[in-house]
Parts: C-alpha cells; sequence; structure tokens
C-alpha cells in the first residue's frame, strides 16, 4: 500500500526536522515557505516539493499537517479562500500540530466535517532534539479511525499518544506546559536563592539532579543564574491554559503565579 502524501506548512525550528523525518521515511511531502527560505531550500535535497501557498499545499494531499506559531497564524494557512482547507479534497485529514485552544480545534473539526473532511489536534513535546531524533510525544485529539490512517506518518516523528476527542491533545499539552512551565520558574528561583546563598551552581544541579526535586526540566533546559522574563511562547500557553482554567471553573493559582511572575 502506498504512502499518503503530505502537506507540511510551518517549517521552523520544529517544522523542519519534522519533515525531514518525514521525507527520510519515504514520504512524498508538499510545503510552502511560511516566514523565509532557508528551510525548505535545505530540504531540497531530500525531495520536498515547493508551492506556492498554503492553499496550493490542500491540493492533492491526503494528510495537511501545521506546525505555525500561534492560533492566527494557524487560522491564516488553515481558513479563508487562500487556506489550505479550501482545496482539501474530502476525506483528507488535517492535523494541527501548533499549541492552541482546544476550543478552536473544536470549532475547525465541526467547520471541516461540512467539507467532509476530518481534522486532529496533534500537538507535540519533546524539543527540537526530539524533533530531529524522531522521539516527540504526539498529543492527538480525534477519532481512534483517523489517527490510525496518520499513525505511519507519525511514527516516523515519534511516540502516538491518544488523549480523546478533538481538543483533548491540546488540553494534554497544556496542562504538560503548565507543569513543566511551572516548575523551571520555581526552578529559577531557587537556583538564584542558593547563588546569594554563596553555593555554587553546578555543584547544586549536581545534587538536585540526583535527589527528590530532579525533574524533566532540571535535567534538560539551560538555565540562567536569575530569574528572567518569559518569552512569548511560555506567555502563550500559560494563558491558554489559564483561559481553558476558566471556563472550567477550575482554579489554578500556581499556574496564574507562574505567569505573573514570568511577564
Amino acid at each position: 500500500m502506498s504512502k499518503p502524501t503530505i502537506g507540511f506548512i510551518g517549517l521552523g525550528a520544529m517544522g523542519e526536522p519534522m519533515a525531514g523525518r518525514l521525507l527520510d521515511a519515504g514520504f512524498s511531502v508538499v510545503s510552502t515557505v511560511n516566514h523565509s527560505r532557508e528551510a525548505i531550500e535545505r530540504l531540497t535535497a531530500k525531495g520536498i516539493r515547493e508551492v506556492d501557498s498554503a492553499r496550493d499545499v490542500g491540493e492533492g494531499v491526503d494528510i495537511l499537517m501545521s506546525i505555525v506559531f500561534d492560533e492566527p497564524q494557524t487560522d491564516a494557512v488553515l481558513r479563508g479562500p487562500s487556506g489550505a482547507l479550501a482545496s482539501l479534497a474530502e476525506g483528507a485529514i488535517v492535523v494541527v500540530m501548533s499549541t492552541v485552544s482546544p476550543s478552536y480545534c473544536q470549532e475547525l473539526a465541526t467547520e471541516a466535517a461540512g467539507q467532509g473532511i476530518t481534522v486532529l489536534d496533534c500537538p507535540v513535546s519533546g524539543l527540537v532534539k526530539g524533533a530531529r531524533d524522531g522521539t516527540l510525544t504526539l498529543m492527538v485529539g480525534g477519532d481512534a479511525a483517523s489517527v490510525d490512517r496518520c499513525r505511519e506518518a507519525f511514527d516516523a516523528l515519534g511516540n502516538t499518544m491518544h488523549c480523546g476527542d478533538v481538543g483533548m491533545g491540546q488540553l494534554m499539552k497544556l496542562a504538560n506546559n503548565a507543569m513543566s512551565l511551572s516548575t523551571f520558574r520555581a526552578l529559577m528561583e531557587v537556583r538564584h536563592l542558593v547563588a546569594e546563598g554563596g553555593m555554587e551552581l553546578d555543584r547544586f544541579m549536581e545534587i538536585l539532579n540526583s535527589s527528590s526535586g530532579s525533574s524533566f526540566v532540571s535535567k534538560n533546559f539551560p538555565l540562567p543564574k536569575q530569574p528572567m522574563a518569559w518569552p512569548s511562547m511560555p506567555i502563550k500557553d500559560l494563558s491558554f491554559c489559564l483561559s481553558v482554567a476558566q471556563q472550567l471553573g477550575v482554579e489554578m493559582p500556581v499556574i496564574e503565579a507562574s505567569l505573573d511572575a514570568g511577564r
């Protein structure tokens, strides 16, 4: 049985190595320039096919993967007359791999169903290294049959974790990021504490990582000597998490404090 043709939009730090892995696994991959040409030019040697626009990416593909920065960018490449949804054929699957709100994916799925198109939400975790090595965790929301149709492609990228219906992949990713980002914030603060107290930071981290306070964050992330303001992506993800919590009537004071401290 032939492999599905994949449209891939978003060749950034995560998307470029992910598209590369799909090409290495023998998939036909179609893409377009979103912000800069360098990534698609590097992937030309692997056989990526370049087209002019997001709408063109959707023509003739079986699975469309999108991993742009945020919700407005996702909307721009998927919806409207210039978006990929306008050219996808009935039976195609859209895989939203950016971290966006669960409700956005649910609304998109309802809209796409009117065209006979299925939407899966599939944010990923594992950093750029995981994208390069094919060890990402893919947190997928959507019907099981559609997940199975994408599984061969997903297997080239990492470990598929089916979370439930559409939107549950995003809910899982937001919860995961809330845990890791609040841990990151707490770790920055305790590092500042021990440094001010006179302890050498490398020695502190060595002991911490062999003790009960160790975590994925403490073992995998570069850490500043002093607490710093969050860049835009953590603010986006924590804000989404708190918005979902408010909709569900769930209080998250620790996550609120992490966001406020990082602004």
